[in-house]
């Protein structure tokens, strides 16, 4: 199975797209592909799904959307030939469920792998090779993460995450290029990754907008580099939590840890939002 998930998610099976027929289906495929080939216990889609508390019917809501994932994929499975069954895809395990690619890709993945190299290459002082990888990667990216998806405190998490490393990647890049001298290539590619993806983060649309005024400005970088060496430490997760009200103790990573822990830490979060364990599902 191959995913996308750094703009609009997107699920192909042998090339052929598995397309939820509702919203919720969709959002549980999504968060399964945030945690591709890792196990998503119960209570953390149901978390997803409803933050505010699980309903009385929330076991059979689940299975019905789990039901509807599974004809989704089967449909998939069908039509690219496969011998595969959805149950294959969409793996049951005790408790959690596991979303199983076998071995297939991820931009996700492909962005954190070639993000890394432009990492380590600026580390050896190889600008240009740390200012290719880097803009390389972030060109895998179409908007922001899991464009049209209905997004819970879990999906909201993961978002975040994968925010920060593209602001990450954002800056690396644009140290690579300018201490290169690429001053005014930089501002032409740098205004398309930023049209693409508008960060949250103040930072970022400032620069969007004085790229828009100023265009090939080196002084545009100037400033850009002089306020982020004085901005203070503002991830994107800390603004998701500031502006969906996420400020409960240890919100962003009760979102992460439930996605890959069982045992008392699944029965202690099911316990504390007041979610059923599904077991039968």
């Amino acid at each position: 199975m191959d995913l996308r998930v750094l703009g609009g998610l997107a699920a192909h099976e042998g090339g052929v797209p598995i397309s939820p027929s509702g919203a919720l289906p969709r959002q549980v495929l999504a968060l399964l592909a945030a945690s591709a080939d890792r196990v998503v216990p119960t209570c953390a889609i149901a978390e997803e799904l409803w933050p505010q508390g699980a309903p009385a019917h929330a076991e059979q809501a689940m299975e019905s959307h789990v039901r509807q994932l599974r004809a989704d994929i089967g449909a998939a499975l069908r039509a690219a030939g496969s011998c595969r069954s959805a149950e294959d895809v969409l793996v049951r395990v005790p408790g959690a469920y596991r979303l199983d690619t076998v071995g297939g890709s991820s931009d996700a993945r492909a962005f954190e792998r070639t993000a890394g190299a432009g990492y380590r290459a600026l580390e050896a002082g190889d600008l240009r090779l740390a200012g290719l990888r880097l803009r390389e990667a972030l060109d895998l990216w179409t908007a922001a993460p899991f464009t049209g998806v209905a997004q819970g405190p879990h999906l909201r998490s993961h978002a975040a995450v994968l925010t920060d490393s593209w602001q990450r990647a954002v800056d690396r890049w644009i140290e690579a290029d300018f201490r290169l001298g690429r001053w005014r290539e930089l501002c032409a590619e740098l205004a398309g990754v930023l049209t693409r993806f508008h960060s949250p983060a103040p930072l970022y649309a400032q620069l969007k907008a004085d790229l828009d005024l100023n265009g090939q400005d080196p002084e545009v970088i100037r400033r850009y580099l002089r306020r982020r060496r004085g901005a203070p430490a503002l991830t994107a997760r800390r603004l998701v939590q500031g502006r969906e009200g996420l400020g409960r103790e240890g919100a962003g990573r009760e979102a992460l840890g439930t996605a890959t822990r069982g045992g008392d830490r699944v029965r202690g979060v099911a316990a504390v939002h007041g979610i059923p364990r599904l077991q039968r599902i």
